[in-house]
């Protein structure tokens, strides 16, 4: 794949990004769960079918400035094995990764050949983290669209706490959270992020780098 970066010039409409929360949509393999982008203020929408009532997820749906998100094609990751197995310099685990891309289940095998192999992990991980970082420019560059990094989408996108690198940090592990979480315990945090939500707004406190405010002042959730 070509080495497109972030940065890239492109001619179009600039959206600000979260480019954690893109990443994990457009990484996002669960069931019943869609991802869009607002094109105005650059939220990431999680669309989870089971929990979002029907109103909601049609003003979503058929909001002019969302676009959906696909995942990216198994086909697609499968070329980045390919790609990244030349760049290994241990001679045994490149034979175990290429002999492990024979027939199905490659991805598991892959990943287990390297969990033995913590090094080499960490630069899987870097190089396709890269890899997701060139899918979503290349993706905004096919609509005529520039990404731009949501602290420098306004003089004061990054002005006061939390910093916008902790509340990245914090919604990806909620979602990491969530996903693994019973029916029950996910009403139960629902009805929390409620409460905070309400909470939020009766004290008027102003808004920071969430994308989740970003949709709420679109008017795409409740």
């Amino acid at each position: 794949m070509s080495h497109t970066t972030a940065e890239s010039a492109a001619p179009g409409r600039r959206v600000p990004v979260d480019w954690i929360a893109l990443a994990n949509a457009f990484d996002n393999i669960a069931r019943g769960v869609r991802h869009f982008l607002h094109l105005d203020t650059g939220a990431v929408i999680r669309l989870n079918e089971r929990l979002v009532d029907p109103a909601t997820r049609a003003r979503i749906e058929e909001a002019p400035g969302c676009v959906v998100i696909e995942a990216i094609a198994a086909r697609d990751q499968y070329r980045w094995l390919e790609a990244f197995i030349p760049t290994v310099d241990d001679v045994e685990l490149r034979r175990a990764l290429l002999h492990g891309m024979q027939g199905p289940g490659s991805f598991r095998r892959f990943k287990a050949a390297l969990a033995a192999r913590p090094e080499h992990l960490r630069r899987w991980r870097a190089f396709r983290k890269e890899q997701i970082r060139v899918a979503i420019v290349r993706w905004f560059h096919a609509r005529g669209l520039t990404p731009v990094p949501l602290e420098h989408a306004s003089p004061d996108a990054s002005a006061g706490p939390p910093s916008s690198r902790a509340v990245d940090s914090a919604r990806q592990e909620l979602y990491s959270a969530a996903d693994s979480l019973s029916p029950h315990d996910l009403q139960a945090l629902t009805s929390l992020a409620e409460y905070l939500r309400a909470a939020r707004s009766v004290l008027r406190i102003p808004a920071d780098s969430s994308m989740g405010d970003a949709a709420r002042a679109a008017g795409l959730v409740p």
